[in-house]
């Protein structure tokens, strides 16, 4: 959304990404404030800015039932990971279904394609990105190393631990996914564990 007054570059400035409230509102009071320069411009930047926070408004309503829904599961362990939140935590648990199905975590991590595929040559040995599995767990473990790898002083040591063995950094952002794959599965192993002990949750 762009406007000619006040300029574009203090526009944006001002308003960010308009991701939240306050950025709708500040592009609001910025709008109405040049409106009499451009009344059509602006007309149709106030509609945009209330077609976002109606989007807005429901994207929140549905994180607040995502939210209930994962916490009716029990998904406690999954939960206290890094980085799985809501959103995430109902990815995982929606792509698998049941952790039973598994039987260790490296068949989960095969499923959500993050196992190691060698691609040596010679004397070096080396791994190549693994393409295949389910992309959507694939995506919410790229998710969580994100959030390790800036955020959590376990996750960051991580990498920089494989770093020091000699792996280049896709290598060992690959072998920090493969890492964190066993542990969601860990997590929903023992969250399974729990609901089959907790009638209330067993039911959820």
């Amino acid at each position: 959304m762009r406007f000619s007054s006040p300029s574009p570059l203090r526009y944006r400035t001002e308003t960010g990404a308009l991701s939240n409230r306050g950025g709708l509102r500040t592009a609001q009071r910025l709008v109405r404030a040049g409106q009499a320069a451009d009344p059509i411009r602006a007309r149709l930047a106030l509609a945009g800015i209330r077609r976002l926070k109606l989007i807005e408004t429901e994207a929140g309503d549905l994180e607040a039932e995502i939210r209930a829904a994962v916490a009716a599961t029990g998904a406690n362990r999954l939960l206290a990971v890094c980085g799985v939140g809501p959103i995430v935590a109902a990815k995982i648990l929606g792509e698998t279904h049941d952790v039973g199905r598994f039987s260790s975590a490296a068949a989960f991590a095969a499923h959500a394609g993050v196992a190691p595929l060698p691609a040596s040559s010679g004397t070096i040995s080396r791994h190549r990105l693994n393409r295949g599995g389910n992309r959507q767990l694939n995506r919410a473990l790229i998710t969580i190393a994100m959030v390790q790898a800036r955020w959590d002083p376990q996750g960051s040591a991580y990498l920089a631990r494989k770093r020091a063995e000699g792996k280049t950094p896709p290598e060992a952002r690959r072998c920090l996914m493969r890492h964190l794959a066993a542990v969601v599965y860990r997590s929903m192993v023992a969250d399974a564990a729990t609901a089959r002990h907790d009638p209330q949750m067993g039911a959820a």
